[in-house]
């Protein structure tokens, strides 16, 4: 009965917000006046065995949820056995605890009609749940079990690797992942810790000795910053989750020093072999770190470029008026390290090479500072400011962002210093970052396409897919 109402409720939220969205769609091509400040307020606490806790309370529905952040992530694995983070991260939730077999653990989250899933990264682990209030204090005690405890089932372990490996041999199917794959690779190295990606061979050297020391080393309550969002009592959950750890004990050994990355501008131009009547196109260079103090400014002048199908230079002139694709955009990345600026289309194999020079003729434009005017600026920064709005309701979304942001290291309450620092962007800001960080002259290209149709591009280099 449990599960019948939870999926009642869930119906109710997403037709919800279908609806939301198709209306923040057709508010965003439209120029109106910013919306007015109204971001809930987050109750904030560190907790005695360092667990930092945001919480959000919500009772408009009898729902509670939770967002967990641990710091663990891709980038600390050991060079040999890249793959163990998402092996591990998969397994926290299929592969039992101490105390509670992979099959009860299931059953009993099945009865509560609870769903609690996980997402490892590169510089993260994310661990989700979501239940209804009544169900809150076992569902919490059985994620916590997960995050302590977890027991690695060998039977789970050899399953969940069967299905990296599954997952490895489709890596060739979607030309766009294929694209950002090598991407990164070409601009980083492919054995960077921001670039690699798992092997057959990785993935079958990691062992449940393996998964068992690589938790011990990074998971700890002074590790997690934890949100919740719902029907609670903020009194009642501290204690609930108080009593969760209360035998957990904070890492003291830091965190691995990462090595620094060294820009090396080199322009590279490699066509990757698929056969397919398109071709996807990567072109760009680095981007820059997260803290940058130009944020708020490269984030204006990149939506003028091509943050926005509809109203950027690249959407207008490349889709709209040469119809050369169906979308095109950019994204300048602010990354722990340097992160990449790229722009990425998709096109007819016969219009890659106009598709390249038009945007090489737009870029060289915006790179320029000069074609910049205040109508355009003033539309794209509405257009990011009023999509925080949209972005944000339900409520829980802006807690998730919030737990996010403290896990990155921003301030609390970002968002309204994102939104303060948007809206304080000048003509003469974008103007001097367009000059500063993009650099057509040191652009790399990465293409996806039939290389037999692609053999008068003889400036480019020619390479197989790995497998």
């Amino acid at each position: 009965m449990k599960q019948i109402i939870f999926l009642l409720f869930l119906c109710s939220v997403f037709f919800a917000t279908e609806i939301q969205a198709q209306e923040s769609v057709i508010q965003s091509l439209e120029s109106k006046p910013l919306a007015q400040e109204k971001f809930p307020k987050i109750h904030r606490q560190s907790l005695e065995n360092g667990i930092k806790l945001l919480a959000l309370q919500d009772d408009e529905f009898p729902v509670v949820r939770g967002f967990i952040y641990v710091k663990v992530g891709s980038i600390y694995e050991p060079t040999d056995k890249v793959g163990l983070s998402e092996m591990m991260g998969e397994l926290l939730r299929s592969g039992g605890t101490k105390a509670t077999s992979s099959t009860e653990m299931d059953e009993r989250l099945d009865f509560l009609g609870a769903k609690v899933a996980t997402d490892f990264d590169r510089e993260a682990g994310k661990v989700f749940f979501t239940c209804l209030k009544e169900d809150f204090p076992q569902v919490l005690q059985l994620v916590f079990q997960m995050l302590k405890e977890p027991a690695f089932e060998k039977d789970k372990v050899e399953l969940t690797r069967l299905k990296m490996l599954e997952a490895l041999r489709r890596q060739n199917d979607e030309p766009a992942q294929i694209a950002k794959r090598q991407f990164a690779k070409m601009l980083y190295g492919p054995n960077n810790i921001w670039s690699r990606t798992p092997t057959q061979s990785s993935i079958k050297k990691i062992t449940q000795k393996d998964l068992i020391d690589f938790h011990q080393r990074f998971f700890g309550p002074n590790r997690i910053i934890m949100g919740l969002s719902g029907d609670f009592s903020l009194e009642e959950a501290t204690q609930q989750i108080k009593k969760a750890n209360k035998d957990w004990i904070p890492i003291k050994r830091p965190l691995p020093k990462l090595p620094v990355l060294e820009k090396k501008w080199l322009s590279q131009k490699v066509i990757f072999n698929k056969k397919t009547d398109q071709t996807t196109i990567i072109m760009g260079h680095y981007g820059d770190k997260r803290f940058n103090s130009d944020k708020f400014a490269l984030l204006v002048m990149n939506s003028i470029l091509g943050g926005d199908l509809w109203t950027s230079r690249l959407g207008k002139q490349i889709r709209s008026t040469l119809g050369l694709s169906y979308g095109i955009y950019s994204d300048f990345g602010l990354q722990t390290d340097y992160g990449l600026f790229r722009i990425l289309v998709q096109t007819k194999v016969v219009s890659t090479q106009q598709v390249i020079e038009e945007t090489q003729k737009i870029l060289e434009e915006i790179a320029k500072g000069e074609s910049f005017n205040e109508a355009e600026l003033d539309l794209h920064k509405e257009s990011i400011l009023n999509s925080l709005y949209s972005e944000y309701d339900p409520p829980y979304n802006y807690l998730k962002d919030e737990v996010r942001f403290e896990y990155l290291g921003y301030p609390p309450d970002y968002l309204k210093v994102f939104r303060q620092n948007i809206s304080q962007v000048k003509l003469e800001d974008i103007e001097r970052v367009a000059k500063q960080y993009l650099k057509p002259e040191k652009i790399s290209i990465v293409i996806i396409g039939d290389q037999d149709q692609l053999k008068n591009m003889s400036d480019f280099e020619f390479k197989e897919l790995e497998p």
